[in-house]
């Protein structure tokens, strides 16, 4: 299973951060990790999120990102992050057999707090109908998760992925998904921005 590092990067020190950037990649890439967000466009359709640039890192498994984040090579490039900007990093885990990255190029990150399992049901059964509808898929959708550093824990963590921004928008404005929104917002508590990938 997939699994998936996400992190908002508030800079303090823009020419600095350049070198973390610099160094990140190989790490990275040791791990079977590859970019697949780094700082595009961003939107907060819903809720509130983190200031700051959004970066998405895919791995092949929960495992992989976790070496990556834990891993006693990158302490020192992540040094670099830590003082040139405040983040939060987050790692989830994508569901079985579940999609990955390949063709999208548009994400929609949420962050989901039930407060009705119950209520949140109808909307829970519906949507995949309506996104495969849209040609988007669920890379991550409440799976696993690790708060990694920035002390800010998330609950339900959702990762979807569109071919491009139109179509994000096309399936999150759209009539089937306004139809069954208010069900999750009755439902729970959400935080939902929509961003460009690369």
């Amino acid at each position: 299973m997939t699994a998936y590092i996400f992190a908002t990067v508030e800079l303090h020190d823009a020419a600095g951060y350049e070198d973390y950037k610099s160094k990140a990649p190989a790490l990275v890439e040791k791990h079977g990790g590859r970019y697949i967000v780094r700082g595009g466009a961003n939107e907060v359709v819903e809720g509130t999120w983190p200031d700051g640039r959004i970066v998405v890192l895919e791995f092949p498994d929960f495992a992989s990102a976790n070496a990556f984040a834990d891993d006693p090579d990158y302490a020192p490039i992540a040094a670099i992050r830590h003082a040139t900007a405040t983040s939060h990093v987050w790692i989830v885990e994508g569901p079985e057999n579940g999609a990955n990255a390949d063709g999208r190029h548009a994400f929609i990150l949420g962050n989901i707090r039930m407060t009705d399992a119950d209520g949140y049901k109808p909307y829970a059964d519906r949507v995949p109908g309506i996104l495969d509808a849209a040609q988007g898929a669920y890379l991550a959708r409440g799976g696993r998760s690790r708060s990694v550093e920035g002390g800010m824990e998330l609950d339900r963590l959702v990762i979807v992925g569109f071919a491009d921004l139109a179509a994000a928008h096309a399936f999150y404005d759209g009539p089937d998904y306004t139809e069954i929104k208010p069900i999750r917002v009755a439902a729970s508590d959400s935080n939902i921005v929509i961003i460009e990938g690369l």
